[in-house]
């Protein structure tokens, strides 16, 4: 992988599922020891962890998981506080994204192709990041 950063209490690095300029790809560990995996580009969890050349069974400890409602309610609360430092950081990068072509826009400078599919993954990513926030 590449561009790995530690962010909160996991990591980010662009998705090998996809061409990633940015670091897209949220990695943590719940707290009962899964790997946590969410590409705020929109990958989904198999083609990255297929891209890596892992099963999904991989993400899973070989151990037993604390099934009883806290537990279950503990690990749902780690992964959403998971995705949380992800999510401030696509919403950086991408708000800045949408800065740009708006002064670009503003200067009277019309947006060409390029500029605008990639104002549109702006977008797109910024919703996604919200979504998690939310």
């Amino acid at each position: 992988m590449e561009r790995v950063r530690k962010s909160g209490r996991g990591y980010t690095a662009r998705c090998p599922a996809h061409e990633d300029r940015s670091a897209s790809l949220s990695i943590a560990e719940g707290n009962d020891g899964r790997a946590l995996v969410k590409c705020f580009a929109g990958c989904e969890v198999l083609a990255v962890v297929r891209a890596l050349g892992l099963e999904v069974a991989d993400l899973f400890p070989q151990r037993v998981a604390d099934a009883t409602p806290e537990g279950r309610t503990a690990a749902r609360e780690a992964w959403r506080q998971s995705g949380w430092a992800a999510a401030l950081g696509v919403l950086a990068r991408e708000a800045s994204i949408v800065v740009i072509a708006a002064r670009a826009v503003a200067d009277g400078q019309p947006l060409g192709p390029d500029d605008h599919a990639r104002l549109l993954v702006a977008v797109e990513r910024i919703e996604g990041a919200r979504e998690v926030l939310a």
